[in-house]
């Protein structure tokens, strides 16, 4: 019996030591209502946007050069001030990346800091057989400092198939990015990849969003213990001849 409550404390206190939140968590991407996210223009800001985006202050994006003559685009974010047109598929190493604690402070400043952030996706399609096939493949938030993806979307997913075509509002949401436990110095850096382009450009940008549900440390080791004991129950009562019941 020792041995097994001391087991359980020790899992109990490993499961306290995690921190899930700096993990690669797995994005969930959602189809949007027409109207409801956005605009951009009042939802900024903006990370990768082939637009003259509306950003606060001090917050740069990829003001990437769209071309109805490219059907593939792979993006990263930019913090320059100014607009940056990056050629497609660059990484500027030049210390254009956003560090966390610029983007956190920014979170808790203008979103509620208990929803933390998601990353709405507004597209813009030709529509018609080939504009219906634009597809994200890939979307992930980069710690650079650290070499490790925080957060990630894994595709091929046809994001063609929109309810509010045109710039503007978001016709896609990825959730569950949470900067909990990142340090506030990492340079951060947001990569976007996607394919079967016919028409104006995309824009990612930032928004207000929950959180992916994740039971809370202390949550875990409550549940394990808590087995523990229903286990050690129903053992004294097997050994007792007595039938085991839960109440």
């Amino acid at each position: 019996m020792k041995r097994l409550l001391l087991g359980a404390t020790a899992l109990a206190g490993l499961l306290g030591l995690a921190s899930p939140a700096s993990a690669d968590v797995l994005l969930n991407l959602s189809p949007v209502a027409a109207h409801t996210v956005g605009p951009q223009s009042t939802s900024n800001p903006c990370i990768i946007c082939a637009t003259n985006a509306q950003q606060p202050a001090g917050f740069g994006y990829n003001n990437f050069t769209e071309n109805g003559g490219i059907a593939t685009y792979n993006m990263f974010s930019d913090a320059l001030v100014s607009r940056d047109h990056a050629p497609d598929g660059v990484q500027n190493e030049s210390g254009q990346d956003y560090t966390a604690g610029f983007l956190d402070t920014f979170i808790q400043a203008n979103f509620n800091p208990s929803l933390r952030f998601g990353v709405a996706i507004d597209v813009n399609t030709a529509g018609g057989a080939n504009g219906h096939l634009e597809t994200l493949n890939s979307f992930q938030l980069i710690d650079v400092t650290q070499g490790t993806i925080l957060a990630h979307y894994t595709g091929p997913t046809v994001i063609g198939t929109v309810a509010d075509n045109g710039n503007g509002f978001a016709d896609w949401l990825l959730t569950g990015f949470d900067l909990s436990g990142v340090n506030a110095g990492d340079n951060l850096i947001f990569h976007a990849n996607w394919d079967h382009a016919t028409d104006g450009g995309e824009s990612f940008f930032l928004v207000a969003a929950p959180v992916a549900a994740v039971p809370e440390p202390a949550t875990w080791a409550m549940m394990i213990l808590g087995f523990c004991t229903v286990g050690l129950a129903a053992l004294r009562k097997r050994r007792s001849g007595t039938p085991f019941r839960l109440a």
